[in-house]
């Protein structure tokens, strides 16, 4: 599943690549910020979200609409795409949960650290609406905890992190359409 497997000279330890169906595409995976994680763990993190059910993928592309239209909102209208999805045609049928992921183009996941039976993951994806801060996932356990601008929240931290101190921010509780 994670394959190009390397040391990493930088934060975290290692990284490597994965595959992404949802998206078509690879992502570079990255383990291990300040302590050890298997290479056994990091691979149930990654399935964890690349197994998401249709549901929770459902409100990760829902909340993830949530903050274009919020962007789109408080940028006037349309918003003007930039870099790789500017020539790209505006969104269109929102409606279909499915119509924004050719807007979302993700990046890299991270896994900080080991924490037996608890399989979280962050993902930090470009995407059409946000060039500047772009656009973060944090799946725990198949359950989504954060959608919104990439905060570099960590993917270990306490749940109260995403579902009260980040509420504001965070577009799984903010019901704008």
């Amino acid at each position: 599943m994670i394959t190009n497997i390397k040391c990493d000279d930088n934060f975290y330890k290692l990284t490597g690549k994965t595959y992404w169906p949802l998206f078509g595409c690879g992502v570079k995976v990255r383990w291990g910020k300040g302590a050890d994680v298997s290479i056994e763990y990091a691979e149930k993190c990654v399935s964890q979200l690349l197994n998401l059910d249709k549901s929770t993928v459902e409100q990760l592309l829902k909340a993830s609409i949530r903050f274009f239209y919020d962007e789109e909102r408080c940028n006037g209208e349309p918003i003007t795409f930039m870099f790789e999805f500017e020539d790209m045609e505006y969104p269109k049928e929102l409606d279909v949960s499915t119509n924004i992921l050719p807007y979302i183009m993700p990046v890299e996941m991270y896994i900080d650290k080991e924490i037996a039976g608890c399989y979280s993951i962050s993902v930090f994806s470009e995407c059409a609406w946000e060039p500047e801060h772009g656009l973060q996932w944090i799946v725990r356990n198949g359950k989504p905890l954060y959608v919104g601008q990439f905060d570099g929240l960590g993917s270990h931290c306490d749940e109260s992190i995403y579902l009260e101190n980040w509420k504001e921010s965070n577009y799984l509780f903010n019901n704008l359409m």
